[in-house]
């Protein structure tokens, strides 16, 4: 019983909720290239940024 009536109220409120892509938010994305980065114990690293997003370490050098 509490089965169907949790399924129930996953699909109303499917119904009732826009969805919302989270990377609509963002901008384009850019490699970037920091001289210095603290993931990669202040060596020169690369990076995927994105505006109002942040960046991700994509390598060290």
């Amino acid at each position: 019983m509490y089965r169907k009536l949790e399924t129930l109220g996953t699909r109303l409120l499917g119904l009732l909720v826009p969805k919302v892509d989270a990377s609509a938010a963002c901008g384009p994305e850019k490699l970037v290239e920091y001289g210095s980065c603290w993931q990669c114990d202040y060596r020169p690293c690369l990076a995927v940024c994105r505006d109002n997003c942040g960046c991700q370490v994509i390598g060290c050098g």
